[in-house]
């Protein structure tokens, strides 16, 4: 058949079967290559840019605590003020290095602690909140205290301050008058509550702790010497704090910031605490 051709006729029909051979061939290469053989290489740059871009973006790097925070734990650690030390580790990063060191320290001073430490107590029944005493504080009305406590309430710490005065008759209290190293600290008493004990009864002024008794604690905590005076309408006494009383309420604000509680309130006078705000409704 292809004998009977011309020339010229064999190499057209040659060069249009070598065309369709590469029409085919490219076809081919570009189905293999699923598009990829016509994207330009500037576009596959440009691509694989902005991928490595956004995933530096997701990448989430934990800043290191300032500096001041750790050695102010560290120092609160050696001086032995442990309530500072808490208050302090709440403030670096639960994710940084810096806060699993120093909550390691803060539990290993703790156990190496030598002095009486916080009770807890569970009530007379089993519907009565807990209560968390120095083991200092008397357990009944038969004396004459000053302390602070805590209470569970539904999960919330709550400290509290109480004075008790225990005579054969009620005074009627009006006033408190806390001395320490000589500076006062006036409290006006409201009513307070009467309670029988066997020796006659006891008055006790249970409040929450505000911003004026946790100044007085505190200065009772440092004070060298410390009284209170209890004024009433039907007399006036003195009673000297003593040493035990003090360290136990350094012992109970410890013990409070321990298990969570924050005082952080207390520097505000316009502030109230969460639990106290629900006490009130």
């Amino acid at each position: 058949m292809f004998k009977n051709l011309s020339d010229d006729a064999r190499y057209g029909l040659l060069f249009v079967a070598s065309l369709l051979a590469l029409l085919i061939g490219m076809l081919a290469l570009d189905f293999f290559l699923g598009g990829d053989a016509k994207t330009p290489e500037s576009e596959k740059t440009q691509q694989k840019t902005v991928i490595v871009t956004e995933a530096k973006k997701d990448v989430a790097i934990p800043k290191p605590p300032p500096k001041s925070v750790v050695s102010t734990v560290r120092d609160a650690l050696k001086q032995g003020n442990y309530s500072t030390a808490v208050m302090e580790i709440n403030n670096v990063s639960k994710s940084s290095p810096e806060y699993e060191e120093l909550k390691k320290q803060l539990a290993e001073a703790t156990q190496q602690r030598k002095t009486p430490g916080v009770r807890k107590d569970a009530g007379a029944s089993p519907s009565a909140p807990v209560r968390y005493f120095d083991e200092s504080t008397p357990r009944n009305r038969s004396t004459d205290a000053v302390y602070v406590y805590f209470v569970d309430v539904s999960g919330a710490m709550v400290p509290r301050f109480c004075i008790q005065v225990a005579e054969k008759r009620p005074m009627g209290i009006t006033r408190f008058t806390i001395t320490a190293d000589g500076k006062n600290f006036e409290i006006m008493a409201p009513p307070v509550k009467v309670e029988n004990t066997e020796k006659g009864v006891a008055e006790v002024y249970d409040v929450p702790l505000d911003r004026k008794g946790y100044e007085a604690a505190q200065a009772l905590i440092k004070a060298k010497t410390a009284t209170l005076t209890i004024t009433g309408s039907n007399g006036k006494k003195s009673h000297d704090v003593t040493d035990a009383e003090k360290k136990g309420f350094r012992r109970v604000l410890e013990g409070y910031a321990a298990l969570g509680g924050s005082l952080n309130y207390l520097q505000d006078s316009k502030s109230v605490p969460a639990a106290k705000k629900k006490n009130r409704n």
